[in-house]
């Protein structure tokens, strides 16, 4: 579990994962890595040739094929491709309409990053394939596939690919368009591209120009992505930054690579993000897209219509390869990893009238997740009291000194939840296994002896059983804290490693553990050797705290693809949940199939909130009804009755970060010691019960800002929630809410 401290610096700090790398140069490379020696890297873009190849005229439309309230068609000047909504008679363009005052520039429908030494070229399907006449296509069943033989001049663009010129830039992408049951699906086969000899494609970005829109955005507009559980962009605005690009990084960024650190006091320019899906409102009309193959190795980016850019704009682009600079200008090492080869694509959902929303957004998305088998069909079983998600810390670090909630503690603190009236509980026992708060290598280790006896355990595991409370042990099934033979590696051959903050370490402990990443080829046997350990003891779950929120490539001695470890790590947590509930910290979504509950699932963006840059409860009403979820504990928060409100507002469960023991540090006691929180606690959760309880088996509808600081949540039963964080009561509907308060409406 990620802590927090006191100060808003420290609770960014203690809710990041904060990636950290040896940088020095290794004599040799990661297995399946190239290393060369560049000098300095230059960059060479695409010449813009003609206005006509980057804009729609819809006149060019050609009919392809229908599926259900959707129609195909190709553009044949620009060889893109639009949608037709018949119902609403709405096309969405993978290119824009041009206006008076819009060139086109950059508007692409593939665009390709390519390394031949030390320069790396930007090409795109308009400027170096369908202004050559290199463009083609064929159409294919339910659909079309299009071809771009890329290249920085015509006559190479049409070349055959066995007759290039010695030294030549050739890329060949072709781009396969799928109407299937009422949904779009574009798909590249990257195995499948042709490069010319010497030349390797970095990244492939699809589609970013889809549904495109300039400056005359209506007033309720917006952009959907994935910041957090989900924000929205209103594009009709003026940007209130002067950032006008947003990158997230689905499932986070790579240890592998240390090219995309996090840091604690700037910005984060690669926001991660735990699903890979984002969209589009358009008057009466919306999209939803989900990246369904390559989604580990996939970033969305969001560009506003200011500044430099054009459009207001949002799409996908893939890493291929694994490429990391290293060195001072003039003296540099790229390394490169080996190119994917799998499929990458994205599914398009198209909503209208009242689904046009990031509510209709959310059920689109569920839809497609369960049908993928990414998502259970199961619901979340109602019972008489809703669960309370308490995260016990049980040691700062392994020294018997550092105890802060031992078995015996942790019975009493259970106890005393109950005396106060707490009724159901979901604990989250952090520190629990051998290493504490900094646990040692799965493979091999138990409950930790320095927190008591095995009868001690026992006796608490079955108190908990007996109260119908459930016991979630806290553990990393990919990481450890020791470096040796059987740890992943860098593109640089180095052990891969992370670096976790221990707010505790003003009691106990190093103020951050350096975590290795497991090699992947390890994990399967470490887990295995793990539950053979712990059939001796009976107790409810396990809660995964890394694998939820890291991801990570491993170039050792068995290589394998972020999409390869996101398989591997699925299947863990599936074995894990075998005869246990199952607990996920963070929640990326490719663990969440078998999982019962989410812990610390994102509620705000990383990028910071403005008017028109705000969070919306996205990922919970995907998730709400099928997995039970939680937000960041609220005594961590600066205001936890406001936390404890957008819990409510959001359908999630209560949750709080406690210790038994005091630690004698002030500051640290005030939040983090269960006698400063259990009174207040108890009454939040009489009221969650109040507000939650008989709808955590319903799906999440609708949810809206009603006016300013106030929210409304509808249920599928009809059951609707009003939420005031103003000072002052306000009456919506005539209907009064008292401030900083909810009200149910049946």
């Amino acid at each position: 579990m990620r802590h927090t401290g006191i100060t808003r610096k420290r609770i960014v700090s203690g809710l990041s994962l904060l990636l950290c790398l040896s940088l020095l140069l290794a004599g040799c490379a990661g297995n399946g890595v190239s290393k060369s020696k560049i000098g300095a890297r230059t960059e060479e873009t695409a010449k813009f040739t003609d206005r006509q190849y980057h804009i729609t005229n819809t006149n060019n439309l050609i009919y392809v094929a229908k599926s259900g309230l959707i129609e195909l068609y190709f553009d044949s000047v620009t060889y893109g491709m639009g949608v037709r909504e018949t119902g609403r008679d709405k096309t969405w363009l993978s290119l824009p309409v041009g206006g008076a005052q819009e060139t086109g520039a950059g508007a692409a429908v593939v665009t390709v990053q390519v390394s031949g030494g030390g320069t790396v070229y930007t090409l795109n399907s308009q400027d170096n394939s369908v202004a050559f006449g290199s463009a083609s296509f064929k159409p294919s069943e339910n659909g079309l596939q299009v071809t771009y033989d890329m290249a920085l001049d015509s006559d190479t663009a049409n070349s055959a690919f066995d007759a290039l010129p010695e030294n030549a830039l050739y890329v060949s992408v072709t781009v396969q368009y799928i109407l299937t049951d009422g949904a779009l699906h574009v798909k590249v086969n990257c195995g499948e591209m042709l490069v010319s000899s010497g030349y390797t494609v970095e990244t492939l970005t699809l589609l970013d120009h889809f549904g495109a829109t300039g400056e005359d955005a209506a007033a309720d507009d917006y952009i959907l992505v994935p910041d957090g559980g989900g924000a929205i962009d209103q594009t009709a605005a003026l940007s209130e930054s002067e950032d006008t690009a947003r990158t997230f990084l689905t499932y986070g960024a790579d240890p592998a690579l240390g090219d995309r650190p996090q840091t604690l006091d700037e910005r984060v320019a690669y926001a991660a993000s735990v699903i890979p899906a984002y969209g589009m409102k358009c008057g009466e009309n919306a999209f939803l897209a989900f990246v369904e193959s390559g989604d580990g190795i996939s970033e969305i980016r969001e560009n506003r219509c200011t500044g430099a850019d054009t459009y207001n704009r949002v799409g996908t682009t893939f890493r291929v390869t694994d490429t990391v600079l290293r060195g001072k200008d003039g003296k540099q090492t790229l390394y490169m990893g080996t190119p994917y080869v799998g499929e990458v694509g994205v599914c398009y959902r198209f909503l209208s009238d009242r689904n046009a929303s990031y509510s209709g957004m959310a059920t689109a998305c569920r839809e497609l997740l369960i049908r993928s088998g990414i998502l259970s069909t199961k619901t979340v079983v109602n019972t008489e009291y809703a669960p309370m998600l308490v995260a016990v810390q049980a040691a700062a670090d392994s020294g018997k000194k550092a105890v802060l909630s031992d078995y015996k503690q942790t019975l009493e603190l259970l106890k005393r939840m109950k005396a106060k009236g707490i009724n159901n509980v979901f604990l989250r026992y952090n520190g629990v296994l051998e290493g504490a708060g900094d646990q040692q290598r799965i493979g091999n280790i138990a409950p930790a002896s320095v927190l008591g006896n095995r009868k001690a355990f026992e006796e608490l595991a079955q108190y908990a059983n007996t109260q119908q409370f459930t016991l979630y042990l806290n553990t990393d099934i990919c990481t450890s804290n020791r470096n040796g033979q059987a740890s992943a590696k860098t593109v640089f051959g180095k052990a891969a490693s992370i670096s976790v903050l221990n707010p505790f370490s003003e009691f106990a402990g190093e103020e951050s553990f350096t975590r290795f990443a497991l090699a992947l080829s390890e994990v399967d046997a470490d887990v295995t050797g793990f539950i053979d350990t712990m059939q001796k003891y009976d107790f409810g779950g396990y809660c995964i705290d890394d694998a939820g929120r890291l991801l990570y490539s491993d170039y050792s001695r068995a290589a394998y693809s972020r999409t390869g470890a996101q398989n591997l790590l699925s299947t863990q947590a599936t074995t894990l949940s075998v005869g246990h509930k199952l607990m996920v910290d963070t929640g990326n979504v490719y663990m969440l199939k078998n999982a019962d509950v989410v812990a610390d699932l994102p509620s705000e963006t990383t990028y910071p909130q403005t008017d028109n840059y705000y969070a919306v409860p996205f990922v919970q009403m995907v998730l709400h009804g099928i997995v039970e979820y939680a937000h960041a504990p609220a005594n961590l928060s600066e205001n936890s009755e406001a936390a404890f409100l957008k819990a409510m507002e959001y359908g999630a469960l209560p949750a709080f970060a406690w210790t038994f023991r005091q630690t004698g540090n002030e500051n640290l006691d005030a939040v983090y010691h269960y006698e400063a929180q259990i009174n207040r606690a108890a009454e939040q959760y009489i009221k969650a019960n109040e507000l939650l309880c008989d709808l955590r088996d319903a799906r999440m509808t609708a949810h809206e800002k009603v006016q300013q600081g106030v929210y409304r949540t509808e249920y599928n039963n009809s059951i609707v929630l009003y939420f005031n964080y103003n000072d002052a009561p306000v009456t919506v509907n005539s209907i009064t809410v008292a401030p900083m308060s909810a009200l149910r409406v049946n």
